[in-house]
């Protein structure tokens, strides 16, 4: 049996010697001596829950896991959260400790992706298009354009979603102010007859839609990178994301997208299970879910808690074994509940300080019946792009 020991101003520790050898073994808390180990609260909580360990206070009695809890609820925000990820790494075998604790080694680019680059072909166009702003779409009535367009570009829709029939091109609030604005095309107000400027259409979409401006600068960024950008409503996300190159025509069946983004502006808090239910409607459908977290300024990184890093396991030989302490740590692990909400500057300040640390971060979700759930982020590079882009992937320890 484990023997640890509890007291309010000494905090938690073993120096049973039995109990200090099967601790160190299995990399439990951390030493002042040879004959001392302290522990951190969720350690102690584990030990209490699932390894038959005994607490005992000054006086000889038993402190029990809510007992002892409770003395450092106050202090340890989202105790049980905390707590929760820690036990379920520890079930899988695997270590995990609080920040701070154990080395971090930084290893450039390990967790980044780059993403292929296409410069985008822009030539002028004279066409024009009618603009219906209380509909948020425009219509191309010129057919040469509006079929150079569609099948060079895949801007807009013309005539009918996956049917042959039809000759207009329909537009979306995006796509009009990105034609109107790279290619000169000529937009004119259905109602008033007046031509519009790019920036007024776009004045338009900000006055209806939350966030309107940060989703056209995302959108463009992507299309003049030579990707193409098309609406992701149907999984849940704003965009849906084609590699340069792709075309409604010319691959002789329908290419689909094997990518999703969603704009999460910095200003913006989602609830932590809608945030994760679009990232697995994406999976759900074989897509890569793409974040984007625009307009971060240096000025607005906080300081967002970040409690554990974790390791994982490694092959030796045939073998997979866990990795211990003389290895790197791989993640920077982040527990959160379904029923948190969490912000883009919080989620960007996270990602820059796994970053910083040479870490992938993995953020821990506890559901109400505290089975969990892990996300790992990287971060994706876009070439020439003054934005930031991550992947976010499901992950199975």
């Amino acid at each position: 049996m484990l023997e640890i020991k509890f007291a309010p101003k000494k905090g938690i520790w073993a120096d049973e010697p039995e109990t200090l050898e099967k601790l160190r073994k299995n990399f439990f808390g951390s030493p002042v001596s040879n004959k001392k180990q302290t522990l951190e609260i969720e350690e102690a909580l584990y030990l209490i829950g699932f390894q038959n360990a005994v607490c005992r206070d000054s006086k000889g009695k038993v402190v029990g896991f809510n007992k002892l809890a409770s003395f450092f609820v106050e202090k340890e925000h989202r105790l049980f959260v905390k707590y929760n990820a820690y036990r379920d790494w520890r079930d899988r075998g695997l270590i995990v400790k609080r920040v701070g604790t154990v080395k971090t080694r930084k290893a450039k680019g390990k967790s980044m992706k780059r993403y292929p680059m296409r410069p985008f072909r822009v030539e002028e166009q004279k066409a024009k298009a009618v603009w219906y702003h209380d509909s948020l779409f425009s219509v191309l009535d010129k057919k040469s354009v509006g079929k150079l367009f569609f099948e060079d570009f895949w801007l807009g829709q013309l005539g009918v979603y996956k049917q042959d029939r039809g000759e207009l091109l329909k537009l979306d609030s995006l796509e009009t102010v990105f034609v109107a604005k790279h290619f000169g095309i000529k937009v004119l107000d259905a109602a008033s007859g007046k031509k519009l400027k790019p920036e007024q259409i776009l004045k338009q979409l900000v006055e209806k839609r939350e966030y309107a401006k940060q989703l056209y600068e995302v959108y463009e960024d992507w299309m003049l990178r030579g990707y193409v950008v098309k609406t992701g409503f149907k999984f849940g996300s704003h965009f849906r994301i084609y590699f340069p190159g792709s075309s409604p025509v010319k691959q002789g069946k329908w290419v689909h997208s094997r990518h999703v983004l969603h704009v999460f502006p910095k200003e913006q808090k989602l609830l932590i299970s809608e945030w994760s239910r679009a990232v697995r409607v994406a999976h759900g459908v074989k897509k890569t879910f793409i974040l984007s977290i625009p307009e971060m300024r240096k000025k607005d990184y906080v300081e967002y808690p970040a409690d554990f890093v974790a390791y994982r396991r490694k092959k030796v030989g045939r073998d997979w074994i866990r990795e211990s302490l003389d290895d790197k740590p791989r993640y920077l692990l982040v527990p959160v509940a379904e029923d948190e909400h969490i912000g883009g500057v919080e989620l960007a300040s996270l990602l820059k300080k796994a970053q910083d640390m040479g870490l992938e971060l993995l953020l821990s979700i506890t559901d109400r019946e505290t089975a969990i759930t892990y996300y790992v982020l990287k971060r994706v590079v876009l070439p020439g792009s003054k934005y930031e882009y991550y992947e976010i992937e499901w992950m199975k320890p």
